[in-house]
């Protein structure tokens, strides 16, 4: 089993991850830390799964128990938290984005490097069932050459809606780096990696305060040309409104030139119409696979199926789609 400590509850996902390392065969649970926001929460959560309770990160990473962390800081943060797990010798799942910066990201990806240490940055979508049934059709050609990709990566509501969790540096661009895209596009542009297994080129995008009103963006579209004549449209933000009865919305045509995949949720479903309308959502695997995935590099020494590089080459996406927004022309990416 491999031993996890989580570094704050700043990010929401912690509580979903906490909760699955503790569920997990293959993992124990042994120490969580109050650092940043939601310290209340995280205390909780300690005494819940009987771990044990550091007020900061330094402390857990002192603990020789620790083997793994799962960081869910604010991600002005990520540098620091992460290069010092590095440096204590704890391998390392770090909530996404990488970092603020390219050159931060490359800093960690550095230190994990001369720690060996192996270093993970989760991307949610190409763990779920139906994006992995899509890969494998894809890549059998059953839709031919791929062509086009149009995707919402993530509508979601804003995060000021989470009860019980103090969210407020995420409308902080300093402490997050942007809004509802810098949030949530970052799951879909891994996913368009993945399927596409090619490399951006560049990127026009269209990311603004749209709906709510607020100092940060809440929703973004890029247009994403790929070295291998894919062309992909990504929508993503915190669309969904307060009365949305669904908290996530994943969706994606995948456009070949002898078919295509229409996948309305990329996490299972079942919906009943009857005189009301009632979407039931099955347990989802996404959080599972990840860790799973984590721990078999560890325990089998080998390459996490989504590298440092592969998170700092997200960000570079990122970034040019708000250089795009900013400058209203497409933009190269490059590292």
């Amino acid at each position: 089993m491999v031993r996890f400590g989580v570094i704050s509850y700043a990010h929401p996902h912690a509580l979903r991850y906490a909760s699955t390392i503790r569920a997990s065969r293959r993992a124990k649970l042994v120490a969580i830390s109050g650092d940043g926001a939601n310290a209340n929460v995280a205390k909780i959560e300690a005494r819940k799964y009987g771990a044990k309770f550091y007020p900061s990160y330094e402390e857990l990473l002192k603990d020789k128990t620790v083997e793994a962390v799962y960081i869910a800081i604010e991600t002005y943060r990520h540098k620091e938290v992460a290069i010092r797990a590095a440096e204590e010798g704890k391998h390392i799942l770090l909530e996404k984005p990488i970092a603020l910066t390219v050159e931060d990201g490359k800093e960690i990806i550095k230190a994990a490097k001369k720690a060996g240490v192996k270093l993970m940055v989760p991307f949610n979508p190409r763990f779920t069932h139906p994006l992995r049934k899509a890969k494998e059709m894809v890549e059998s050609g059953e839709i031919g050459k791929l062509e086009y990709i149009y995707a919402i990566s993530e509508y979601v509501k804003p995060p000021m809606f989470l009860e019980g969790i103090d969210t407020s540096w995420f409308f902080d661009p300093k402490k997050s780096g942007g809004g509802g895209f810098m949030d949530t596009a970052p799951h879909g542009i891994d996913s368009l990696f993945w399927l596409t297994e090619s490399e951006p080129v560049r990127v026009y995008a269209d990311i603004g305060s749209k709906i709510w009103g607020f100092k940060v963006d809440d929703i973004g579209t890029a247009l994403i040309e790929f070295k291998n004549n894919v062309v992909a449209l990504l929508t993503a933000g915190w669309a969904n409104p307060r009365g949305y009865p669904y908290g996530l919305e994943m969706k994606y045509y995948i456009v070949g030139d002898d078919g295509f995949l229409d996948i309305r949720t990329a996490y299972p479903d079942f919906t009943v119409y009857q005189e009301r309308t009632e979407k039931i959502y099955w347990e989802r695997p996404d959080v599972e696979g990840i860790i799973n995935a984590f721990i078999d590099a560890i325990q089998q020494d080998k390459e996490p199926p989504i590298t440092g590089e592969d998170a700092l080459k997200n960000l570079a996406v990122v970034l040019a789609a708000y250089e795009s927004t900013k400058t209203g022309k497409a933009v190269k990416i490059g590292l």
